[in-house]
């Protein structure tokens, strides 16, 4: 294929799904006069360039509310772009129609594709595309990228420090927290205390029961998680007198995890879904810039964990504790604005709310947010209702 023609489509994701697929020397956008801002091109360089794509864009602005402007406009792409292949899965519905219309009339090839069902649909001509036609993965940068967003690093670590046995440790010390996790604050609070102060590298502590951590303010001990993190082979030592506590950490990424509150719900949702093997990209702690700039000013946030199968992403907020409707708009408002118009919404949480908190169980699913609590984490086939959900469309 020479050159694509591509109507363009609010749901950036399919305004580069062709050219993915298929590679073409050229893609040639028909776009709307009245939205004629940079950053839609910026977009579509920026995913060629992170997929190492050598198609080269190019732009047409029409009104897209103008029938006779809008057949001008496809006259001109067909004659300045001989042999040129039209992609009828995006765009609005008066250029849809037009379009359809002018490559009938004209003899000019043109094709559908069925992202739900995955399938390449040649609907005038195109046959021998057929056979080229794969539905390409695509990975956190694309998504972000076609958004105009870029991303800046992890909230906690890269990725490649987790290991495999890290993974299995991740998964002994969530167990660890299951077994009272109304009480894991006070763990990680008490591992904030005792490493205050210490060198970076320290692994061997040896701290009072009870530490002073302000005027008013103690962090006590929990023995019996200790104990537990002991038996998991997380602290590989552990002495427990009247008043102190001796221990050893494992390693020194253990170390930094033990004294956050929420990073083990954020890791063990990360590690359920890609361990499935079955999403095409996992991410957590992913740090977004909105404008793709890294400028100082711009607009950030931070995503717990994202998921990407195909076209579909699912967006992810956990919270160790109760949630709140602030954090049902954040991950909301994430998700319309990234998720690239197939996106899921979830709030992952390790405190009882169904049943308990009806306000807020109500409100997450008038939002359209899948809410999954302690009581869904205890059944252990988060793996399996991600997908589940990713799959799910209404």
């Amino acid at each position: 294929m020479r050159t694509l023609v591509e109507l363009y489509d609010k749901e950036p994701m399919e305004n580069v799904l062709g050219s993915c697929i298929f590679e073409p020397e050229h893609v040639v956008y028909l776009c709307d006069i009245h939205d004629s801002s940079l950053r839609k091109e910026k977009a579509v360089y920026r995913v060629f360039q992170n997929r190492k794509i050598k198609t080269v864009p190019r732009f047409y602005y029409v009104d897209t509310g103008n029938p006779a402007a809008i057949r001008r406009a496809l006259a001109a792409i067909a004659r300045d772009w001989p042999g040129c292949v039209f992609d009828f899965t995006g765009g609005k519905d008066l250029v849809l129609l037009i379009t359809g219309s002018f490559c009938q009339k004209n003899n000019l090839p043109g094709y559908y594709i069925d992202i739900a069902y995955r399938r390449f649909l040649p609907i005038l001509g195109c046959e021998d595309l057929v056979d080229q036609f794969v539905m390409p993965r695509f990975r956190a940068e694309d998504l972000l990228g076609v958004c105009g967003a870029g991303i800046l690093g992890y909230g906690h670590f890269p990725l490649s420090e987790i290991d495999e046995e890290f993974e299995r440790d991740v998964f002994a010390v969530w167990d660890c927290v299951m077994a009272a996790p109304a009480r894991w604050g006070n763990v990680a609070g008490y591992f904030q205390a005792a490493f205050r102060g210490g060198d970076e590298e320290q692994l061997e502590f040896r701290v009072p029961q009870k530490i002073y951590v302000g005027p008013q303010s103690i962090a006590k001990a929990e023995l019996s998680a200790l104990r537990r993190l002991r038996a998991a082979g997380i602290l590989t030592e552990l002495e427990c007198s009247h008043d102190k506590v001796a221990f050893r950490v494992k390693n020194l990424l253990l170390k930094k995890c033990l004294s956050n509150h929420g990073i083990w719900l954020e890791l063990y949702g990360y590690l359920c879904a890609k361990q499935t093997g079955w999403f095409d990209d996992v991410r957590t702690s992913l740090l977004i810039d909105w404008d793709g700039e890294d400028t100082r000013n711009g607009t950030r946030n931070e995503v717990d964990i994202l998921l990407l199968k195909g076209m579909d992403s699912v967006f992810i907020s956990c919270k160790m504790g109760p949630p709140s409707a602030l954090a049902l708009a954040e991950i909301k408002t994430i998700s319309d604005r990234f998720g690239a118009g197939r996106s899921k919404t979830v709030l992952l949480t390790a405190s009882a709310v169904k049943g308990v908190n009806r306000v807020l169980s109500t409100r997450a699913k008038d939002m359209g947010i899948t809410l999954i609590d302690r009581g869904d984490l205890g059944q252990k086939d988060l793996g399996q209702r991600l997908i589940k959900i990713c799959k799910s469309w209404n």
